[in-house]
């Protein structure tokens, strides 16, 4: 009788959102100029869903139909950032990958409330800088975010924008406010980086409305903020890969903690031509400024190898080969999706805790959460809380993906979850970094279909074909 009392109140709601739910015939085009035939979806949600006579918002998607006669539950692509664009993520590079899973289900590409087309206002980004002819540490990096934020947040207030609306929770309820519009029992969850920080949280929420989640690049509940020990991880296996190359060299950390130190006792002044305005400038290169250039380049192999190329220019003492990092490492752009997203979902007392422990004799010090911006600085954020940063319990099949030279998402944060996801699966890629765990091997794919398709799969390591 409760059941039947429940589907019956249930009923309502999922009228009413079928009804916020606009479908048209839309030709996609991607980036290379191949057009296919989809529906551009227009979906209003409120824009906080506890209140949903309150105001709303338009998510806006692109339905790329299933080629399979017996489709299954549709596939929903999460987009990492927060703040990435599900609809030009289907546009570049991993357009095969939508038109491939066509074959599964239908797939969906989401533009995130206020990313894309979703309500997005780029004309609110703000900008936020660091002298470069002045010393920046860690502490002055933090005073600048610290003064940007509080600044850009009430200009976004005056300007309407309601930061408390930007959290993962009340994305993940936008994910099913689409199930209910689109009239599916269960979705697929697709996602990259922060869209795994979605996911999760759509499963701990409505696990009985996930059919199959594949998590790549996985940042769990508690993984916003990035632990020390991870980079330097990945600085000892990058340290092995390079003594595998040249028996001669001396080691990545020594040659990198020689570097850190000279600078630590005497900050280099750099002068450069700006490639952009080609205006002259002066650059004071500190210990702090070679510790982010390395943890922001060990994002993808193909970036640190770059970096890489330039260690024996400093080595002899010419920082100017650095200068091209130089306004990435001084300069940002705040935008209130992303800002909120990051802030509300913070970080618990334990995380913090251990980060500050690990930090203190790490290589890269606290660079790896350099620029982090915490709710309490923000006025209108407020941090989402300890129930939704702890342990998650589900029993959906899960296939994470994980790359043994991702510099952003480790293979122990999916391990991590290992105990609350009873039918987990985890892939590692030897060699991959955060950009290549869903097309640095062919054999990627074949195995996130065989999963969609609910066929058995394993643990498994592949040596990927492109790795460094």
């Amino acid at each position: 009788m409760r059941a039947v009392l429940l589907f019956t109140l249930l009923i309502p709601l999922a009228v009413a959102n079928a009804a916020n739910l606009r479908l048209e015939p839309h030709t996609f085009r991607a980036r290379d100029g191949r057009t296919v035939e989809t529906e551009l979806g227009s979906l209003t949600v409120p824009l906080r869903h506890a209140r949903p006579e309150g105001a709303s918002l338009t998510l806006r998607f692109v339905r790329f139909k299933s080629t399979n006669s017996q489709p299954g539950a549709p596939i929903v692509y999460l987009a990492g950032g927060p703040g990435g664009s599900g609809i030009e993520a289907a546009r570049g590079v991993r357009h095969e990958l939508f038109l491939a899973l066509r074959e599964v289900a239908d797939v969906i590409a989401l533009d995130q409330r206020g990313t894309g087309q979703s309500t997005f206002h780029p004309e609110l980004s703000r900008p936020w800088s660091v002298p470069l002819d002045q010393p920046m540490d860690e502490a002055l990096l933090t005073a600048t975010l610290k003064k940007a934020t509080t600044e850009a947040a009430r200009a976004w207030a005056e300007a309407g924008v309601d930061l408390g609306a930007y959290t993962t929770v009340e994305s993940a309820e936008d994910l099913e406010s689409l199930r209910e519009a689109l009239g599916v029992p269960r979705l697929n969850l697709w996602g990259i980086s922060y869209g795994t920080h979605l996911g999760l949280a759509y499963l701990r929420r409505h696990a009985d409305r996930v059919d199959h989640a594949i998590l790549a690049g996985v940042e769990g509940p508690d993984d916003t903020w990035k632990r020390p020990v991870h980079a330097e991880a990945l600085l000892d296996r990058w340290d092995a890969l390079l003594r595998a190359r040249d028996a001669k060299d001396k080691g990545l950390r020594v040659r990198l903690r020689a570097l850190m130190d000279a600078l630590g006792r005497r900050p280099r002044t750099v002068k450069f031509t700006d490639e952009k305005t080609g205006t002259e400038q002066t650059w004071v290169a500190t210990r702090f400024d070679l510790q982010r250039a390395v943890f922001e380049s060990m994002r993808d192999p193909a970036f640190f190898e770059r970096f890489l190329a330039l260690l024996p220019a400093l080595e002899a003492g010419h920082f100017d080969a650095m200068a091209p990092f130089a306004s990435l490492l001084r300069n940002g752009e705040l935008e209130p999706m992303s800002m909120a997203m990051d802030a509300a979902s913070g970080i618990s007392p334990a995380r913090r805790a251990r980060i500050a422990r690990e930090a203190r004799t790490a290589l890269l010090g606290g660079a790896v959460n350099a620029g982090a911006v915490e709710a309490a600085w923000v006025p209108g954020v407020v941090d989402v809380g300890q129930d939704f940063r702890g342990p998650l319990k589900a029993r959906s099949p899960v296939l994470m993906i994980s790359g043994t030279l991702d510099g952003r998402t480790a293979p122990d944060n999916a391990e991590a979850l290992r105990p609350g996801l009873s039918r987990a699966v985890h892939l590692v890629l030897e060699g991959a970094g955060h950009d290549g765990l869903f097309q640095s091997d062919p054999r990627i794919l074949e195995r996130m279909k065989a999963f969609l398709r609910g066929e058995p799969l394993a643990d498994e390591r592949l040596q990927v074909t492109r790795a460094p």
